[in-house]
């Protein structure tokens, strides 16, 4: 019996070259997803080749050039001479569907793999040989054909094209604090209310739409990855928040209590499918620590890779993660800098809330929702909520924050703020580089602090922002009336 012939379709590769060669600016983008290996007939792969160097030369591709860097490579003849360039043109339709030729393309080249390592692995083990070879094989495959940063589809596009893209408005799981198709964490010290927080919110998404006090939430699935706990424990918490709300523990809620290593391509290639198999448009990892097992989270080169992982899918699928996380002790009034482990961890994400709890030992005792990062948006007013149990409910009530009331002064924040606008207004004939400002007002805060303090007062109306080289400068609006500082 003749072995079975590989899959493959000749005529696709044909009209994908066919393509590049009638529209030739297509290239760029095609070449991100389609390799020369990808290619069933070696010619082809030969032609594919020649495209890429032309490219690197930043040489035009067009039939002459073809003809020229085949010659110069040998391979022209073997290919059947410029009567197979001409061919691919006269049998290739249309370049528009030139997307599809290489979809076909690439799928057969991964049919193709997908057989060679299965048949490596049936030939060692009928052989009664290690699979360590063909289990390697198998890993690598599966990265080959993920969707996952540096493997085979990058997102690389011209400023022109990124410009005049639809990336649609900013949208929000919940308004300013959750963002939607992002990154999120949410920190805090044991016993804060991290996961109270994180729990009631995955209850109303997959529910009724209202969370955290009745706040409108994105409706949706929710997968739950629950490791900082018990299976009983979070059982008894479902079952006394549902009961609070008067609902039935939502079907769209599901909960996930196996382990997870998001260090191991597999494995988060496993979580992507997961993700688009339950269709899950939220993701939470309670906490973040248990899910990175034997990391060092003070090392970027070990978080880093984490969480390039997770915007990759949240890119690509839309998917909204909320990871809970720890804070370090210590006395830093600054919360910011006690987000445990590397600053990747806090700068990788789109947003940012901590969970101040001064009474760790009053169970009833309130806390503080901080904003510490917002990406794309003004940060939000803080809020406070206190846990209301009893046997039976769980319920989270939440406040606007009175700052006179919680903090004992205004915070280091609003001070350099207040300070900013008096000097300014003080001085309306001139204007200020930044670093200036800083130097003349003696501002001793943290980076961190006194970019947030210039980040408002880039949005107030009453200062003139210029932007000059690679700075902004600052100057009172001469025509803006007085008025009380912050």
């Amino acid at each position: 019996m003749p072995d079975p012939i590989p899959p493959s379709d000749v005529d696709a590769e044909r009209a994908l070259l066919g393509s590049i060669m009638i529209a030739p600016d297509r290239f760029v983008d095609l070449a991100t997803c389609v390799k020369a290996e990808h290619f069933y007939l070696i010619h082809h792969r030969w032609i594919w080749e020649a495209m890429i160097r032309l490219t690197e030369a930043e040489l035009q591709i067009d039939f002459v050039t073809m003809c020229n860097a085949l010659n110069t490579s040998g391979q022209l003849k073997e290919i059947g001479g410029p009567a197979y360039l001409i061919g691919l043109l006269s049998v290739t339709p249309t370049s528009m569907h030139a997307e599809s030729y290489a979809k076909i393309v690439r799928e057969k080249a991964f049919k193709r793999k997908a057989l060679e390592v299965s048949s490596n692995l049936a030939r060692n083990a009928i052989q009664d040989k290690p699979l360590s070879e063909a289990l390697q094989q198998m890993e690598e495959f599966f990265v080959s054909t993920s969707a996952l940063s540096g493997v085979t589809e990058r997102m690389v596009m011209t400023a022109e094209k990124l410009c005049l893209s639809d990336v649609g408005e900013l949208t929000w799981v919940l308004k300013d604090w959750i963002m939607a198709g992002g990154i999120n964490l949410i920190a805090g010290m044991p016993a804060a209310g991290k996961s109270f927080l994180a729990l009631d919110l995955a209850i109303g998404i997959a529910s009724s739409g209202l969370a955290w006090d009745n706040r409108t939430v994105t409706q949706g699935k929710v997968l739950y990855h629950f490791l900082d706990g018990s299976y009983r424990g979070m059982r008894s918490r479902v079952i006394k928040l549902c009961h609070a709300r008067g609902i039935q523990p939502p079907p769209d809620l599901v909960f996930d209590f196996s382990p997870l290593n998001l260090k191991v391509t597999s494995e988060v290639l496993a979580l992507r499918q997961r993700i688009k198999r339950l269709d899950a448009s939220v993701v939470i990892f309670d906490v973040m620590a248990k899910f990175i097992p034997g990391a060092d989270e003070n090392s970027v080169a070990e978080i880093s890779p984490m969480m390039n992982s997770l915007r990759e899918i949240a890119n690509q699928t839309g998917t909204t993660f909320i990871l809970i996380h720890h804070l370090n002790k210590g006395g830093n009034t600054d919360l910011s800098y006690r987000v445990r482990g590397s600053s990747d961890i806090l700068g990788s994400v789109d947003t940012a809330i901590v969970i101040s709890h001064d009474n760790q030992n009053s169970a009833n005792s309130m806390r503080m929702i901080i904003p510490q990062k917002v990406r794309e948006s003004l940060p939000p007013s803080q809020l406070q909520f206190q846990i209301e149990s009893t046997e039976e409910s769980i319920a989270l009530r939440f406040s606007e924050t009175n700052l006179s009331e919680s903090r004992r002064g205004p915070c280091q924040l609003e001070l350099i703020y207040a300070d900013l606008l008096e000097y300014l207004q003080a001085e309306p004939d001139q204007e200020f580089k930044k670093n200036d400002l800083i130097s003349v007002l003696q501002i001793g805060s943290s980076a961190r602090t006194i970019d947030r303090a210039f980040a408002k007062l880039n949005n107030d109306p009453r200062i003139r922002v210029t932007k000059n080289g690679s700075f902004n400068t600052y100057q009172w609006e001469k025509d803006t009336p007085a008025t009380p500082y912050p």
